[in-house]
């Protein structure tokens, strides 16, 4: 069974197969770190010469490895190796606060370019009574996908005009992923209904279709809290089991454990934004009364705050800051807005790290640099048997990767999905 975002492929078979974990090797090292000769290749694999011989002539054969220039000393030893698919890219886009954004890495995942689109909401402006109907304005989740169009749209037209052949293309979205084919629920931007981005974004994309068929990946649709996890995991050696949270948009989660993203038999795992923590709340979108979204959500925060002005006129971004300026400056309405979430977020991961337990709980966004009042709200409640020896499990951290933490988890695991298919990379 292959689970929502993941890639289904043939399995490699004959000697390729049999030396799977050592052609991983081999080929990891040439993704990050460029063309090598057999030698160098030993010295950073630990593997022997011999066993690196015969396993590069099977990768030249298979057409997934190809030497860089003639070796002038003819007995291949001082010839450079280099993948047959080394001047691939990754295409990755995502939607933030107010922008979206679409990149371009090398399958080593260094960023070659940029685009920043941002999201411009515009407010119903008043007209006579007389005046004829006006076109209904289009839904911020529209502008949007539009904005994410644009994004994707530019990125795709630089790799053509770089001539660099597109391997994977991954659309990171807020809300959970499920479904076949892929779609979006519970998404702050989006909305709490089914959303097909990818078709959207094929309808808004003319150029997307022509690359998706050259693809060396399906198109993918990923949730940014699981390319987030996923690259705030790999900041914390001998961590496998990560519960990242976020609420810059709505509430975003996810579980990485055992080093693999928990998606759940319906891809719904960690939808924590719809934990229903509070009794008889008010009434989500998404149908539930009293959802930690209906409590947490960066709109209800800086509502409550009084900066929700600010964020219709210079945007979410300019609010939150605002917001985390004031609460440091100890102004009483933010400070007290904050803490209300602060301790609604707290009892929702109460109610989940007893069942994830998680090894360290990271926060990303805002939240991540009012990490202390979480945890002091998630502690107020903690078990006592033991000798208190639970209330300090697990650890809550603040994110180390920082805002393109989702970029960076998204080009890992593509590479890696590359990775475990070296037919893939055949020229």
């Amino acid at each position: 069974m292959t689970n929502v975002g993941e890639t289904s492929v043939p399995t490699s078979t004959g000697p390729l197969g049999v030396h799977r974990e050592h052609s991983a090797l081999v080929l990891e090292h040439l993704v990050t770190h460029g063309s090598a000769t057999r030698s160098e290749l030993a010295h950073a694999t630990g593997l022997g010469r011999g066993a690196i011989a015969g396993l590069t002539a099977r990768l030249i054969e298979a057409g997934i490895v190809r030497p860089a220039e003639q070796d002038p000393t003819g007995d291949g030893r001082a010839t450079p190796l280099s993948l047959a698919a080394a001047d691939h890219v990754v295409v990755t886009t995502v939607l933030r606060v107010d922008e979206a954004v679409a990149t371009v890495a090398s399958l080593s995942g260094d960023e070659l370019a940029r685009f920043d689109v941002p999201i411009v909401v515009v407010d119903d402006v008043a007209v006579p009574d007389d005046a004829p109907p006006a076109p209904r304005a289009p839904s911020a989740s529209a502008l949007a996908l539009d904005a994410n169009g644009i994004a994707l749209a530019r990125a795709l037209a630089w790799a053509e005009r770089a001539g660099r052949p597109i391997a994977d293309v991954t659309v990171l979205v807020d809300g959970a992923v499920a479904g076949t084919p892929a779609v979006v629920v519970n998404d702050g931007r989006l909305g709490a209904e089914p959303v097909d981005v990818l078709g959207e974004l094929r309808a808004r994309v003319p150029g997307l279709r022509p690359v998706e068929s050259v693809l060396l990946l399906p198109l993918t649709l990923q949730s940014a809290a699981v390319a987030a996890a996923v690259a705030e995991r790999a900041e914390l050696p001998g961590v496998d089991d990560v519960l990242f949270v976020s609420g810059d948009t709505g509430v975003t989660a996810a579980v990485v454990t055992g080093g693999a993203p928990l998606r759940g038999a319906h891809g719904l795992a960690a939808t924590f934004g719809h934990l229903p923590v509070l009794q008889d709340g008010v009434r989500c979108e998404c149908g539930q009364r009293g959802c930690l979204a209906t409590v947490a959500a960066a709109d209800v925060v800086l509502a409550r705050a009084g900066l929700d002005h600010l964020a219709a006129t210079r945007g979410h971004t300019a609010a939150l800051e605002e917001l985390v300026t004031r609460i440091a400056a100890a102004e009483d309405r933010a400070r007290w807005s904050w803490l209300d979430a602060a301790h609604w977020i707290g009892r929702a991961l109460q109610l989940v790290t007893p069942t994830v337990d998680p090894a360290v709980v990271v926060v990303g966004g805002y939240w991540g640099r009012l990490v202390a009042d979480i945890d002091t709200a998630y502690r107020s409640n903690r078990p006592t048997i033991g000798g208190g020896a639970l209330e300090a499990i697990p650890a809550i951290a603040a994110a180390r990767v920082g805002a393109d933490a989702a970029l960076v988890g998204a080009r890992w695991q593509a590479r890696e999905r590359l990775l475990a298919e070296p037919l893939l990379l055949a020229g």
